[in-house]
């Protein structure tokens, strides 16, 4: 998956738009869209807040599995 469709994933699944992006970013809606459109370089910063929500996302799971498996 491109960082397009991760940054419109994690949007989805955190319920933000890009006003809210814009807002928490100190930018206006209009420069978080031009940023993050397909055909332009991705933003390192946006990049990292994707892999670091992903890998959050992914290490809240592999403990809930855990803990689950450790109730048996």
């Amino acid at each position: 998956m491109n960082w397009h469709n991760r940054y419109k994933k994690m949007k989805s699944e955190l319920k933000l738009t890009n006003s809210d992006i814009a807002k928490i970013i100190g930018n206006t809606e209009d420069s978080v869209k031009s940023t993050t459109q397909p055909n332009n370089d991705f933003p390192r910063s946006l990049k990292l807040a994707i892999v670091v929500f992903e890998n959050m996302k992914l290490n809240s799971i592999e403990n809930m599995r855990s803990y689950i498996d450790g109730l048996n």
